[in-house]
């Protein structure tokens, strides 16, 4: 099968398959037992813990890990409002997040708190200006993603964190998409929190990576929880965070020249697109891994399920999002109607793509698209 949707997940890198294997069998214990084999779990969690404060660029007490990324964005976001208190409800964000956060909001808005939506540009940029302005001293928490999982629009955290500081309201950052693929310092961007997942890079599934700002004061969520100074409850899986953070060094350390291939094959794709499908988003101003097509008259779906009878995986958008009824939330903001929104397809790159796979892909799109019938 010739693999398009690495945005959703990423094959295991073998250097990852073997650490959590070496893991497993060797370093087994419960961080949390006061025996030897607990103390060598503990210890080899606190080293993947300072690998990823170094790659990231923070501090490596602030690093947590979780189940996933989706599970990161949902603990983040109320540890933060929680340390925050009852005073201010009111959370600002963009309508492009990930499906893990507009759930946690639409359940936040069930609890009495107000959601405000940054409009976005047809590019799927967020407008500055009018980021600014829904900013008040209401504002308890601003989440804002670096990279779009829908058309890879790069969002400019930098500058949304630096006026979030000036307004001393904490801003968290979904980074799943970006991790590995464009540069990535947090200490640059000046973000409060952040989230990245092991499995867009390499590593296993059932591994979220989370940094809080140990400057910040956030509260647990679940009463009680001893593991991980409170941040998650229940046992730390010690092979799978080894495997994810093997992946992660891996992926950082190959991240300008992925970029580099990426871009080769973004303009390769754009150079033999068919004129009458629209790349949505600015190649210039997103990320060259991820590339959402409008079709112009064949459902996305309908799409999807051809190319995978030709043995090609795309999709028809965030997986975490299919079968949700928000699949689309991205088009819908940009200002797609529903209708050709449904038309839309996403393929996504890693190390691996050739253009020979996107070649294979293109013949199978025209193919479709001219025999469809209407």
């Amino acid at each position: 099968m010739i693999y398009l949707d690495n945005a959703a997940t990423a094959p295991m890198r073998q250097t990852a398959i073997d650490a959590y294997a070496e893991t497993a069998k060797q370093v087994f214990g419960n961080t949390q037992s006061l025996h030897d084999a607990g103390s060598a779990a503990d210890n080899l969690l606190e080293a993947c813990r300072k690998m990823w404060g170094g790659l990231l660029n923070v501090r490596s007490e602030g690093v947590y890990f979780t189940g996933n990324a989706s599970e990161g964005n949902q603990l983040a976001i109320r540890s933060l409002l929680r340390g925050r208190g009852e005073g201010k409800r009111e959370i600002v964000t963009t309508a492009l997040e990930h499906a893990s956060v507009l759930t946690a909001f639409h359940e936040l808005e069930k609890e009495g708190y107000r959601i405000r939506y940054v409009p976005v540009g047809a590019e799927g940029i967020l407008d500055f200006e009018q980021y600014r302005k829904l900013i008040t001293d209401q504002t308890a928490l601003i989440v804002i993603q670096l990279v779009n999982s829908e058309m890879g629009a790069i969002q400019p955290v930098a500058d949304c964190a630096a006026y979030a500081k000036e307004k001393e309201v904490p801003l968290h950052c979904d980074i799943v998409q970006a991790v590995g693929k464009i540069p990535v310092d947090l200490e640059q961007l000046g973000v409060t929190s952040a989230v990245c997942s092991g499995h867009k890079i390499g590593g296993p599934k059932g591994v979220g990576i989370v940094w809080a700002d140990p400057g910040v004061h956030w509260e647990s969520v679940y009463e009680g929880t001893v593991h991980q100074e409170g941040f998650r409850a229940g046992t730390v899986d010690v092979p799978g965070i080894t495997s994810a953070t093997i992946a992660g060094k891996e992926a950082v350390a190959e991240q300008r020249e992925a970029a580099l291939h990426a871009e080769e094959l973004q303009r390769h794709l754009m150079d033999r697109l068919p004129k009458e499908v629209l790349l949505t988003g600015n190649p210039a101003k997103k990320s060259p891994f991820i590339q959402g097509l409008l079709l112009p008259h064949v459902e996305g779906q309908w799409m999807m399920l051809e190319c995978n009878r030709q043995q090609i995986a795309i999709s028809t958008g965030t997986a975490c999002k299919i079968g949700a009824g928000e699949a689309m939330s991205a088009m819908s903001a940009i200002g797609i109607e529903q209708d050709a929104a449904r038309k839309f397809i996403r393929i996504s790159f890693s190390t691996s793509t050739t253009k020979e796979h996107i070649d294979a892909f293109l013949q199978v799109l025209g193919t479709s698209m001219a025999k469809a019938v209407f």
